[in-house]
């Protein structure tokens, strides 16, 4: 199921092996993925458009079902794999997804693009998640807004997929995410 990154590594090679992963470790772990916990987020974003309260609603209700002890063995790779696997169930039919996209700049988290011939064509939508373990919770809890340094790094991310595309609407998240204490998503506006 993986392939080699380079002479020391192993990864899994693409976004089908990423969701065949998650499926597994979501049944092994007992994981539900009972979309009435999910659908009603879904239903409301396809009206405004709003990811943060599907990012809420992954932390809640996906996350959520994690006992304490699994946040302090999980990563910042951890949360990429198991959003982009939330997030596409419900958006496959209105975006495209890349977990990790290589740009000039860096490495995106999560790039969502709206698919051609539906009304969220030309929407691209640039995701940082920030993991923190437990002990930085109340830290993040008191936070009222992002760290400099990871706007601008989501921004960077946002300017190179604009100049390639420069017909997509770009809109960029910064999502801090403490253990399965605290979730928060900033929308970087002035990209």
């Amino acid at each position: 199921m993986t392939t080699l990154k380079n002479q020391f590594k192993m990864v899994l090679p693409n976004l089908t092996a990423h969701s065949i992963y998650m499926n597994y470790y979501n049944e092994l772990n007992r994981i539900s993925d009972d979309a009435r916990h999910f659908v009603p987020a879904y239903e409301s974003f396809m009206d405004h458009r709003r990811i943060e309260p599907l990012l809420e609603n992954y932390f809640k209700e996906y996350l959520g079902q994690f006992p304490a002890q699994v946040f302090d063995k999980i990563n910042e790779n951890f949360i990429r794999c198991s959003s982009f696997e939330v997030l596409s169930r419900y958006l496959s039919n209105c975006y495209t997804f890349a977990v990790e996209q290589n740009l000039p700049s860096g490495r995106a988290d999560l790039v969502l693009t709206g698919i051609p011939g539906t009304s969220f064509h030309g929407d691209c939508r640039v995701v940082e998640f920030k993991y923190f373990k437990a002990k930085d919770a109340a830290k993040v809890e008191t936070m009222e807004s992002f760290l400099p340094d990871d706007a601008d790094q989501v921004r960077r991310y946002a300017a190179d997929i604009n100049r390639q595309f420069p017909a997509y609407h770009m809109r960029a998240y910064v999502v801090y995410i403490a253990a399965g204490k605290v979730c928060k998503t900033w929308e970087i506006t002035d990209l």
